[in-house]
């Protein structure tokens, strides 16, 4: 008798909701196996030689990666161990055997009960086994009559028997540890189909640990109480982990039965870790926090005795289970210990504010700002709203509400902002709060309104009415933050200049001029020299005792644009990064996300990875909300790379979000709309009106270097070199890096239309593809191929045209009027198999073996593939033969595997 493959894993995962037959596709379509391929190899590999054992800590995914393994395996046999059944001699196996067993030798008579052909016996939790059980299993494996693939629980005490397996080497052991951050985001894209933002990945797999089974419970619930939901393309996490009934049983079975002594301890770690010991020591008794770390319910740390829970699920479902009054004398008695501590950090008066508020004794104004200002440093932005509106509320007057303002603003709250501040607005203030207020209420008529020039005025009018210096400057460097975003670079290095003549600035303040020049410079030409400051400030942010997201993310901006505008794409990507990991640092701060994603995917497009441009372009949109000024960059991002695709619908569609979206006011907007439109009007075949559009941006952007300069570049890619020729010489020679003078030589190369610079063409192509300008690259080759078409010098186009789609394959599918009329050579399904034998290194004489040909035959056949890709070098027939077969959907043919019927190779088999 056997149990059914689903039975036994519909008891062993608690799933007994889903069908029978539809069990394996409901599991797989939940968890697929992205993040276990190795593990899964090596457990089909060993089953090949007698079994395996696989060991892992509970819910990692024993018993679904056993499952996956094993299949649909035909003489398949499966045991589950129970510690119900340990005390029962061959109770696991019960169900497997006859209904009476001999007066004999036992282990024999069920050996020979479960005697087969091929044998497979699955056994889950085999450290539960019964120690006959135990015996039987190790007698089929040394007697050879079965295969065996055994689960057990790390950790876990097994019998003798089944500890044998392994320690004698009879069968092999593979470790299942829990998922680390990349296999966790692998599975979670698996699971739900889709893109994951980084800090829901992140979150999820600190909650879970790791834990696939936790992992898995934490994504049901979440999609079944809207925390967990795609937007724009993207599934993100917003809002608390909801502890449902399943959860929570499957983490107090694993918690077991706990004393109240026990429980109140692990009140006060769930609500306070990590927690010092020796404050722990004076909320409850030691000996128990003693047999808790015994029972792996909680970990001290070796380096400074801090308790912390031992799964940070466990605190989630003990803090579910406390009452209001419960909760209220847990947050209390921690909040009065620290505070006895005596502790100034930044870090234990948040703590203590949070206790103070959740357990409503909240009263201190003082304490409530001090812990708003650290959520906002840690851009919690939600906590930062609670902590505001309660310094409010317990009487903090203007500074609180300016505070509280100051969070809404950068929470895009922008209305909200706007009611706090009306009612501030007739308070008597001092420079420095003067100062504060009019900064919040700029930045939020700016990024919420789109308000610039009403922004300018308010913090005009707030220098005017000072007298204190530093304050002033502080004023006037938010206004010229503002005059650089609307693109007024002129009124904005007149406010540099007059913030420096109002005296020495203070530290803040010269961060913020050296941060506001950098911006500006790039657009008078000079990336060189906005690279060098942006590194000089970035810098000087290092030593200051408390880093500054805020101006960190000002200098990001200018070193991307001067980096990409000098033509070092690594160093483009490099501030990219910086900026993406403070969004990710700082609490998923997401208008940090939007702008250093719409980075990251201008990176991409240039380099020609248009997947990766969508890919982060979607990310950056996850986590904003309501129309504002941040999401514009990354949604004409996603529209140019949409375009360059050709996919006419995508770009229809993100124009569309963008109109809900974005707030198309500052020049990275405008300017990033503008240099998408040629794109976009190409892709839909109006390559005249493209022309038409980059001429506009081009004049549009005259005293704005780092757009003119791709602008009148976008009119040599369309074929209207004529038209920016002499402009882009003479910016070759304003404009450092490497960059500029290469879109000057493909400019003069196609001048002539009717007689273009073929071989400087050559050159150019191969300029760009060395800066890491692929899908440029590709057309510049493509340009040539049509000149040498004019020229009547075929192998050449050839050559040249194989190149071009060669780095146009490699573009994920890029499609773009230079590149439209490419042709794909074809080869034959004997010279595709040659071809490969060659490109893998074989001499004319070891292919002519391989597929019992003549050398002659080999030979002539190679120069036909030459001439019909236009190249004679063996090394570039890897290229070349990589970018046919992707096109074709074909795998490259397996070496000496002779011709299939038809003449062709058979093709090799999937890994």
């Amino acid at each position: 008798m056997t149990v059914s493959a689903e039975a036994v894993l519909r008891m062993s995962t608690g799933l007994l909701n889903i069908p029978a037959p539809a069990y394996h596709a409901a599991v797989r379509t939940l968890w697929p196996f992205e993040g276990r391929e190795a593990q899964l190899a090596a457990i089909r590999s060993a089953l090949h030689t007698g079994g395996v054992v696989l060991a892992g800590p509970a819910g990692v995914g024993k018993s679904r990666l056993a499952a996956e393994a094993v299949g649909e395996a035909g003489e398949l046999v499966r045991v589950l161990a129970t510690a119900a059944a340990s005390d029962l001699p061959l109770g696991a196996m019960a169900h497997l055997l006859p209904p009476r067993p001999p007066d004999g030798n036992v282990i024999r008579w069920a050996a020979d009960a479960l005697r087969g052909e091929n044998l497979l016996l699955v056994v889950d939790d085999a450290h539960l086994l019964d120690s006959v059980s135990a015996a039987l299993v190790l007698h089929l494996v040394v007697s050879g009559r079965a295969r065996v693939l055994a689960t057990l629980r790390s950790g876990e005490r097994a019998p003798d028997a089944v500890t044998t397996l392994w320690k004698d080497d009879l069968l092999a052991r593979v470790e299942l540890g829990p998922l680390g951050l990349e296999e966790t985001g692998r599975v979670l894209a698996g699971a739900l189909g889709g893109q994951i933002e980084g800090p829901t990945v992140r979150r999820l797999w600190r909650v879970s640990d790791g834990n696939v089974l936790f992992l898995r419970e934490l994504v049901l619930a979440g999609e079944a109480g809207g925390a967990l939901a795609e937007r724009h393309g993207v599934w993100r996490w917003q809002g608390e982990i909801p502890v449902t009934t399943r959860l929570r049983e499957l983490v107090e079975g694993r918690v077991g039965e706990i004393t109240a002594a026990e429980r109140r301890a692990l009140e006060f770690v769930a609500y306070g870790e990590p927690l010092a010991t020796g404050l722990l020591s004076g909320l409850a008794p030691m000996e128990t926090v003693r047999r808790l770390e015994d029972r792996q319910l909680v970990t001290v740390s070796p380096e400074d005795f801090s308790v912390r829970l031992a799964h940070p699920l466990y605190g989630e479902v003990i803090r579910a289970g406390c009452g209001a009054l419960r909760t209220r004398e847990v947050l209390t008695a921690l909040a009065d210990a620290v505070e006895a501590a005596g502790s100034e950090s930044g870090e234990d008066v948040l703590r203590i504010a949070v206790w103070r508020l959740d357990g409503a004794t909240a009263d201190d104004p003082a304490l409530l700002m001090r812990a708003c200002h650290k959520a906002r440093y840690l851009r919690d932005l939600e906590l930062a709203i609670r902590l505001g509106r309660a310094a409010l509320a317990a009487g903090g007057g203007v500074p609180a509400g300016i505070l509280l303002a100051s969070v809404l603003t950068y929470s895009d709250r922008y209305d909200e902002t706007e009611a706090v501040l009306l009612d501030l607005a007739a308070e008597p203030m001092d420079d420095r709060t003067r100062a504060e207020f009019a900064r919040v209420h700029a930045l939020n008529l700016l990024w919420g309104f789109g308000r610039g020039t009403e922004a300018c005025e308010v913090l005009e009018a707030a220098a005017a009415a000072m007298t204190e210096p530093e304050p002033r400057q502080s004023a006037l460097i938010i206004r010229t933050s503002i005059e650089h975003i609307l693109g007024r670079f002129p009124q904005t290095r007149q406010t540099i200049e007059r913030v420096r003549r109002m005296g020495p600035p203070s530290p803040a303040v010269a961060v913020g001029l050296a941060a506001m020049e950098a911006n500006v410079l790039p657009h008078e030409g000079r990336g060189e020299q906005a690279l060098a400051l942006v590194d000089r400030t970035l810098a000087a942010i290092g030593e200051l005792p408390e880093g500054l997201p805020s101006i960190t993310m000002a200098l990001v901006q200018p070193g991307a644009v001067a980096a990409v505008m000098t033509g070092d794409l690594a160093a483009a990507w490099r501030y990219a990064d910086i900026g993406y990991r403070i969004g990710e640092d700082y609490g998923g701060w997401s208008r940090a996300l939007a702008s250093s994603g719409a980075l990251r995917a201008q990176v991409c497009r240039l380099r020609g990875e248009l997947a990766g441009a969508i890919r982060w372009c979607r990310q950056g949109l996850g986590g904003l909300r309501g129309r504002t000024l941040h999401g514009g960059q990354c949604l004409a991002e996603l529209a140019h790379a949409y375009a360059l695709m050709g996919d006419v619908a995508a770009v229809h569609a993100t124009m569309e979000l963008a109109d809900e979206l974005a707030l198309k006011v500052g020049h990275y907007a405008e300017f990033a709309f503008r240099l998408a439109e040629p794109w976009t009007r190409a892709a839909r075949g109006d390559v005249s009106g493209a022309i038409a559009a980059a001429l506009g941006t081009a004049e549009a952007a005259h005293e704005l270097r780092a757009y003119e300069l791709f602008a009148l570049h976008d009119l040599v890619r369309l074929g209207a070199a004529e038209l920016a020729a002499d402009r882009l010489d003479w910016l070759s020679g304003e404009i450092g890096g490497a960059l500029a003078p290469v879109f000057a030589r493909h400019a003069r190369a196609l001048e002539d239309q009717r007689k273009p610079d073929v071989r400087e063409l050559d050159e150019v192509s191969e300029s760009f593809e060395s800066l890491g300008l692929l899908l440029h690259a590709a057309e510049a080759s493509a340009q040539a191929a049509q000149g040498y078409r004019l020229m009547g010098l075929s192998r050449a186009e050839r050559a040249a045209e194989t190149r071009a789609w060669t780095l146009a394959g490699r573009c994920d599918g890029a499609r773009t009027p230079a590149l439209a009329d490419l042709a794909v050579p074809e080869l034959t399904a004997r010279q595709r198999e040659i071809a490969h034998l060659a490109a893998s290194g074989l001499s004319n004489r070891e292919i002519a073996d391989v597929l019992t040909l003549s050398i002659r035959t080999v030979a002539n056949t190679l120069v036909h593939i030459y001439e019909r890709i236009g190249t004679n070098k063996r090394e570039e027939l890897g290229a070349v033969l990589r970018v046919l077969d992707q096109r074709s959907g074909q795998s490259p043919p397996v070496r000496g595997a002779g011709p299939a019927p038809g003449g062709s190779v058979a093709p090799r088999a999937p890994a």
